[in-house]
């Protein structure tokens, strides 16, 4: 007989699921037999593996050690997991707590890990969590813990990250719902003096990694055709001048290069953006003259702000609670020069 204890990270998942990681190449049907003549128990008791499960629940094999390993598949070694040449720096941390780790994500760094290979922030996490103790190679086998949201690459700002299967399916529902707001500070080419909101559609070409915004009727009704997707964008300044424009931006939508794209479609492209620089040709010479003056190698793009909404269970102390990201170098330096009543408040980041 094999006993094991569910986790906090593990609770929250059906049994059936929980079966599944644990001896993951055993069929679904050879699970629900064994949990039809009690080979398989919950806490002594007969389950149907519809059951939800917490923390410190008992979950029983009444197999022998052949069957059981045979299932199983191959045991993790002893030594600590490994993900990144680098773990996560502690002062890129902005929360954490046993469910929830809110971190700051540089600019150049993936948010996770795609075909290049290059490392992504979720790995940093991973192996922070790893060189800590909280994450070990045989809790790997039942839960993975990952990042909740992306940023491009060449965007900094707050990344999510959640610990838990709770925490990852609480805080995945409020981002599908849109109830954890998500706001961005930006630094656009010309002066815009009014908040703007933008409703379009995106349009993907994966081959040159570039999105376009449609907004008219054709977009519309083109829009399964070409694959488009809808988007909604707001924002306001927060301070301008003639050249310059700081932008506080709420994401309705979260697609891929989304705020990039509109603000090009609305002839105001980010500075720094090597991408997206549409506009006249007076608007592509102010953003060459800006950023070589400021030495610019990044757009000036910040996911700055995580708003949460009334959380509950075992994320109750994040309810109401405001994070906000530092500023890159970069970024904190125009904003200084070129618009310094609005720099105070913006600089201290931090939590409320």
């Amino acid at each position: 007989m094999k006993e094991l204890h569910v986790t906090a990270a593990e609770q929250g998942q059906r049994l059936n699921k929980y079966l599944g990681r644990v001896l993951r190449e055993a069929p679904q049907s050879f699970l629900y037999k064994m949990l039809r003549k009690k080979n398989i128990t919950l806490n002594g008791a007969r389950a149907d593996g519809s059951e939800l499960l917490r923390a410190g629940d008992r979950v029983c094999f009444f197999l022998s050690d052949d069957t059981f390993e045979k299932f199983a598949g191959a045991q993790p070694k002893n030594e600590a997991p490994r993900f990144a040449e680098t773990a996560l720096a502690p002062y890129h941390i902005r929360y954490e707590d046993p469910e929830v780790l809110i971190a700051y994500k540089p600019a150049g760094l993936l948010s996770q890990k795609d075909k290049s290979g290059r490392e992504a922030i979720n790995e940093r996490i991973l192996q922070y969590l790893a060189d800590s103790g909280q994450l070990t190679a045989e809790s790997l086998r039942r839960f993975k813990p990952s990042v909740c949201n992306r940023l491009d690459r060449n965007t900094s700002g707050l990344i999510l990250f959640a610990k838990t299967l709770a925490a990852q399916q609480q805080l995945g529902r409020c981002l599908r719902e849109r109830t954890l707001k998500k706001y961005y500070l930006c630094i656009v080419s010309g002066r815009m003096d009014k908040p703007f909101w933008h409703e379009g559609f995106l349009r993907k070409d994966p081959e040159r990694n570039l999105v376009t915004v449609e907004t008219s009727e054709a977009g519309k009704e083109n829009a399964a055709e070409a694959a488009a997707e809808r988007i909604v964008t707001s924002g306001a300044p927060l301070a301008a001048h003639e050249e310059l424009t700081l932008l506080r931006v709420e994401l309705h939508t979260g697609k891929s290069h989304q705020i990039r794209a509109v603000l090009e479609a609305l002839s105001h492209p980010i500075l720094g953006d090597p991408k997206y620089r549409g506009g006249a040709e007076e608007t592509r010479r102010r953003m060459r003259r800006l950023e070589e003056r400021y030495g610019l190698r990044s757009q000036l793009l910040v996911a700055y702000e995580l708003g949460f909404p009334e959380m509950t269970g075992s994320l109750r102390a994040l309810s109401g609670k405001r994070f906000f990201s530092p500023l890159p170098t970069e970024f904190r330096r125009l904003l200084t020069e070129e618009f310094p009543e609005a720099a105070p408040g913006l600089l201290q980041g931090g939590t409320q």
